[in-house]
């Protein structure tokens, strides 16, 4: 998922979500859609949907059944990794390696759900964060969904409806979405005997409002409400995607905990290439969901993307070189952003490159009792 436009002076942690459709073929560079049908508001924006577990899923996943952890106080890899024991060494064993996709584009799944599974099973996917499309207060293209739902279903897969856009957070967009809401679940209440979407999500991404950087607390303030309303709408714990350096910004740690009580899963946007980088970042996510009791998603980009949008994407700096800048009286670290070349953000495609590294890090990441796999954005299944 990654970010619509902002002006270069304040592309501070952006790394973000967008759907995207291919429109050359031949040359397979992604642009955003705009969904002209989410707020009947001059803006266009973009409208992204969650899916559900079987009906009975709305019985979502018991915190409880977390294990909590230390919480190491040096980044490295050898103290971060908890020490599994013995019973967690089984437990750890048979874990099912989860793996996600986003997926935004209907026609890669109506004409043949089917040839849609198929491939993405061979990919070794087994959840699908699935877009639909409501027209008129109806889900279009409901008889191809309840079948892909049918087919996924007897192939072990969970479809998870997903939401969102910046303006969910405001008056009307968040009336809208709670509409939206209603008639997914109404959607699933109808299918109480039989499979259906596995849970709900939202991608609401508040810091791509055009007045964020002058209002920051205040949306950040708007978006733990929506969360709260969805959540009540929805009638149980929802999915929420974040971005990695939610934690590091002034308030990050109360604005998480706020979220808390409506919150099944974090889907934390981990978009780096570097084994290191993604490591670094995600331990700590998940060791805070160890200590907190909250499955972890790992999310990594595979978007294909030209040039022009890597002025939009900014370099996180950690906090050891914060602070380091501080002390140095020529440094910029706190004034403009450095600019991150998109081969360090995705895997631009490389999909044995993307799944390597998911290998290579699963067997790390599975020591901790909150780490609940990987989505991956921008992974191309196209309609034949």
């Amino acid at each position: 998922m990654l970010n619509s436009f902002k002006s270069p002076a304040s592309v501070q942690y952006i790394t973000s979500s967008k759907q995207y459709e291919m429109y050359d073929k031949n040359k397979p560079v992604l642009r955003p859609i705009d969904n002209t049908n989410y707020i009947t508001k001059p803006r266009q924006m973009i409208s992204s949907i969650n899916t559900f577990f079987h009906n009975k899923a709305l019985s979502f996943i018991n915190a409880s059944m977390l294990q909590n952890s230390s919480n190491p106080s040096k980044l490295n890899i050898e103290q971060l990794t908890p020490r599994a024991n013995s019973k967690d060494s089984s437990t750890n064993s048979e874990k099912k390696q989860n793996i996600a996709m986003w997926n935004w584009i209907a026609t890669t799944w109506n004409n043949s759900p089917n040839q849609f599974i198929s491939k993405i099973k061979s990919k070794g996917i087994n959840r699908i964060y699935l877009q639909l499309f409501i027209e008129n207060q109806q889900i279009e293209y409901k008889d191809q969904l309840i079948n892909l739902i049918d087919i996924a279903f007897q192939n072990g897969i969970e479809i998870i409806a997903v939401e969102g856009a910046a303006e969910m957070i405001l008056e009307s967009g968040l009336q809208n979405a709670i509409e939206r809401n209603q008639i997914i679940k109404q959607f699933c209440q109808q299918r109480i005997s039989k499979p259906c979407l596995a849970g709900i999500q939202y991608d609401i991404e508040p810091y791509l409002l055009p007045d964020y950087d002058q209002n920051k607390d205040q949306i950040w303030l708007q978006w733990t409400q929506a969360i709260k309303k969805l959540s009540e709408s929805w009638g149980g714990k929802i999915e929420v995607v974040v971005p990695f350096w939610l934690k590091d910004i002034s308030h990050g740690m109360q604005i998480i905990q706020n979220i808390e009580p409506y919150t099944l899963k974090y889907i934390v946007m981990v978009y780096r290439t570097d084994y290191k980088l993604i490591y670094d970042i995600s331990a700590k996510w998940l060791s805070w969901g160890d200590e907190n009791l909250h499955k972890i998603v790992i999310a990594l980009e595979n978007g294909i993307l030209s040039e022009e949008f890597e002025k939009y994407y900014s370099y996180d700096q950690t906090n050891s070189e914060i602070e380091e800048g501080s002390n140095d009286e020529n440094s910029d670290v706190n004034s403009t952003d450095h600019i991150v070349d998109f081969t360090e953000i995705s895997f631009g495609g490389k999909e044995d490159e993307l799944f390597d590294m998911i290998n290579r890090l699963t067997k790390v990441f599975s020591n901790w009792n909150s780490f609940d796999g990987f989505a991956i954005n921008g992974l191309l299944v196209e309609e034949e």
